[in-house]
């Protein structure tokens, strides 16, 4: 693993706590099955971690804890359900079918 000077993780975060904070959590995704967002030649969840991260494709997120995490994804879900139960109904030709069932029961 080619470990990147401070310097360069420093234009990421200039705490290396929450450096090292974003390396392990990414880590464990990695270790609990997520595919690595960036072709990489690296086989280590930590060494892909880390690329990730000086890529940007890793970012700080504001800071919450699990429970609020989990709370935010699930409304987050919640919307995009809404949403397509939104677009689903705005998309039925409801006077279409009713036109169709008229016609049906004329013949």
């Amino acid at each position: 693993m080619n470990i990147p000077s401070f310097n360069q993780l420093r234009k990421i975060s200039s705490s290396r706590y929450g450096l090292v904070m974003l390396v392990s959590k990414r880590s464990r995704k990695l270790v609990d099955g997520n595919d690595p967002l960036i072709k990489t030649k690296h086989e280590k969840p930590v060494s892909i971690a880390i690329e990730e991260i000086i890529d940007g494709a890793v970012k700080f997120g504001e800071p919450m804890s699990d429970k609020e995490y989990l709370k935010k994804i699930e409304a987050q879900k919640e919307a995009k359900l809404n949403k397509l139960r939104n677009n689903d109904e705005s998309e039925l030709d409801v006077d279409g079918v009713e036109q169709i069932g008229e016609d049906l029961i004329e013949s």
